[in-house]
């Protein structure tokens, strides 16, 4: 969460990614409750990396809490994400998790990330009427109705419309509309339909292919393009009240701190718990277990994690991935 950061946080970042360090307790931390979906996107990872269907327990996730209040002690995350290969609301027990960890670290952020194909409208409103779920962030990748990479069906616009007037009767959540950056049409359909929706803010995401060995299910514009698209894209923002986010440009202190996209930008204070309760560095580097919070403790599992080079490792693992860098890594696409 680099744009929201203090400077001082900044600064501390910064120091960290020069020197390879990590941050313990992370402030950064993401919950995968459930790799279950719906939805078959074209553009979703889960089928090249084989990722199998499941749902986090009710018990491990409270055991995944209790030793992320151990490490913290007095304190708290400053955010907790619930997203991962998978709708987060096809688990069943999603609202008792998500109220259990407002109890458990009250003031730390809760963001829950969703397609809305499989949103559960009456248990979200609760949420929000109690205070629990601080922003919804819509994945919105596709506009058209018959898309093979995100369809964009008529459930998914009801949902949108009752975002809207939800938002109006109980406005204690914000709403973030991720979209991918395919083209300049299809960014600027996407700013139009958040700022309809009352979002406060679109985030601009490049489609990353390093998991497609067999070629992309879409192509993705050129960098010079791409550029001019997330321009494009900023201004309408800005025009219609919304602020717009693009993970692919951060600052000179980040392309330093990167080593000019050598190394991830989010590895020093992230970390990603896989539905089975296992750490991982992101969502997509799945056999790079860390270790298990469902027989360790987080302190285990950073030491273990110091100790295995993971910057060192970068150039192997990451060498394809281009989601938070500034230059494509892998070309133009199909």
């Amino acid at each position: 969460m680099y744009f929201e950061a203090s400077l001082a946080e900044k600064a501390r970042k910064f120091l960290r990614l020069v020197l390879k360090r990590y941050a313990f307790p992370p402030n950064d931390i993401t919950i995968e409750v459930s790799t279950n979906c719906g939805q078959g996107c074209a553009v979703c990872f889960r089928g090249p990396l084989e990722v199998s269907p499941a749902d986090m327990s009710y018990a491990l996730f409270s055991k995944v809490l209790s030793e992320i209040k151990a490490a913290y002690g007095e304190g708290r995350p400053r955010y907790l994400n619930f997203v991962g290969l998978g709708e987060p609301f096809c688990n069943p027990e999603l609202g008792a998790m998500l109220r259990l960890a407002a109890k458990t670290f009250p003031g730390t952020g809760l963001n829950l990330s969703t397609s809305l194909s499989s949103f559960d409208r009456a248990g979200f409103a609760a949420l929000v009427r109690d205070g629990i779920v601080n922003r919804l962030s819509v994945s919105l990748d596709g506009l058209e109705p018959g898309a093979s990479f995100h369809p964009f069906t008529a459930e998914v616009r009801g949902n949108f419309d009752y975002l809207k007037e939800l938002k109006k009767s109980l406005p204690g959540f914000k709403v973030r509309v991720q979209t991918l950056i395919t083209s300049r049409a299809g960014a600027e359909e996407a700013v139009t339909l958040a700022a309809d929706a009352g979002a406060e803010e679109i985030q601009l995401m490049r489609v990353d292919l390093h998991a497609f060995k067999k070629g992309p299910p879409v192509s993705r514009p050129p960098l010079a393009e791409e550029r001019a698209i997330v321009k494009a894209a900023a201004g309408l923002a800005a025009a219609r009240g919304l602020r717009c986010r693009n993970n692919n440009a951060y600052d000179i202190f980040m392309d330093l701190a990167s080593a000019f996209d050598r190394y991830c930008l989010t590895a020093d204070d992230h970390i990603f718990i896989s539905a089975e309760g296992d750490v991982l560095p992101c969502f997509y580097l799945r056999e790079v277990k860390f270790g298990s919070l469902a027989s360790q403790s987080l302190a285990e599992i950073a030491a273990a994690r110091d100790k295995s080079d993971f910057y060192g490792s970068q150039k192997l693992f990451c060498a394809g991935c281009d989601i938070y860098k500034r230059d494509h890594a892998g070309g133009g696409g199909a």
